[in-house]
């Protein structure tokens, strides 16, 4: 009897970890009739297809449903050569130096944030930080103000996080169709402005948009649409993943107090914390390739262009990778907590991950000068679609620290 598996399933969403553990050991490759599309979930053969990069390809997109020719191919959805190239153009935004620079601004951020946080005894998390700061970030590097505009670029995101996939689900869908035009409406202008500034000779600043609109790609500008589908995807892609791995770092650590008091006991343990948190929380469960000719995986006969999912989150809860791997450790050997796959790996590895971490370490550090205690005030809420894997409203109590 074939194994079932159902990524949309509330068996799956709701307990992932049991359900990975089964088709490892069960059905390593499946294949969905219903959705048409493949799942891997050992650590090994997901390795193996990421090196592939011949065989595997990125151009349809790194979700379920197939990307249109039409469509700006960046980075996510870019096979080498191009892929190379689009990430040169930005390199310097994501580099060491760049992020660091960032550090204290987003330190001043954080700390404002936790001392309102300071007055209120109850809150959620989510609302009050975790969303806050990561959008913060991306509306700073993408020159677009956040006081103003918070509210409508969070809305955005979950209407087109949710609409990734949602093909089972047509109001979701429409609704992501509908977004988008008012998401191409607000970006448009603003980077046409920055396309305008670098053709007249002038400098449009230093934010990733103008450096995006100053790079040049075998000494052609990089289109209008490339730039454009780049501001969409790290709006969406640089927010959701970063408030999601802060929101699973406090609900893993009021989850497992013993944990809490390690890291209390030991700051130096910040690093691995953190690490250990993206290992067994994956905030995306798995992203697609597409097969440029017909493979083999385990015993199915896999035709040509077809949608591959590869399972991060199962491959992180991968025994012959991380022993015990169901256990939360964040004394793991650092060394062996960095195989993990949340950023992904080879060539198409998260930029951006070494800014997800200094984002939530920053915001653990500030914590902790502030604050006591965390605890729930009511159950973890978690995302009310499949995209994002982790807490949506996590209400709780914080006890600040008593001043003397």
């Amino acid at each position: 009897m074939a194994t079932k598996f159902d990524f949309y399933s509330d068996e799956f969403q709701l307990d992932p970890a049991r359900k990975f553990k089964e088709m490892q050991e069960k059905c390593p490759f499946h294949h969905s009739e219903k959705f048409d599309w493949y799942s891997v979930f050992r650590y090994k053969d997901i390795a193996a297809i990421v090196r592939d990069t011949e065989t595997y390809s990125a151009r349809f997109g790194p979700g379920p449903d197939r990307a249109k020719p039409e469509d700006a191919p960046v980075l996510v959805s870019a096979d080498p050569p191009l892929h190379s190239k689009q990430k040169k153009a930005i390199t310097a935004a994501f580099n060491p130096q760049t992020i660091a620079a960032m550090e204290p601004d987003i330190r001043a951020f954080v700390s404002r944030r936790l001392d309102a946080m300071v007055e209120m005894e109850e809150c959620d998390l989510m609302e009050e930080i975790a969303n806050q700061l990561p959008m913060w970030v991306i509306c700073r590097m993408l020159d677009i103000p956040f006081d103003r505009d918070y509210e409508k670029l969070l809305g955005w995101v979950d209407a087109i996080a949710g609409g990734v996939f949602s093909d089972h689900d047509e109001e979701m869908h429409q609704n992501r169709i509908d977004m988008m035009e008012s998401v191409y409406n607000y970006f448009g202008p603003h980077i046409q402005a920055k396309i305008d500034q670098d053709k007249a000779g002038e400098d449009p600043g230093d934010d990733l948009l103008s450096l995006i609109a100053k790079a040049r790609i075998e000494g052609e500008p990089v289109p209008f649409n490339h730039i454009l589908s780049f501001a969409l995807f790290l709006l969406v892609a640089g927010s959701g993943t970063t408030t999601t791995l802060i929101g699973d770092f406090f609900h893993r650590m009021m989850a497992h107090p013993d944990q809490w008091q390690k890291l209390l006991a030991n700051p130096a343990l910040l690093d691995p914390a953190i690490e250990e948190v993206l290992r067994i929380d994956s905030p995306v469960h798995g992203l697609f390739r597409t097969n440029n000719v017909p493979v083999q995986l385990g015993d199915l006969e896999v035709p040509v262009d077809s949608k591959i999912c590869l399972m991060w989150g199962s491959a992180n809860l991968d025994p012959e990778i991380f022993e015990d791997p169901l256990e939360f450790d964040i004394t793991r050997d650092a060394k062996i907590l960095r195989k993990h796959l949340s950023f992904g790996t080879g060539i198409h590895a998260c930029i951006g991950g070494p800014l997800a971490r200094l984002e939530c370490k920053i915001v653990v550090e500030e914590f902790l000068k502030r604050f006591d205690g965390i605890e729930r005030t009511g159950p973890m809420i978690p995302y009310p679609y499949p995209t994002l894997h982790g807490p949506y409203k996590l209400p709780v109590r914080l006890t600040a620290r008593k001043e003397g």
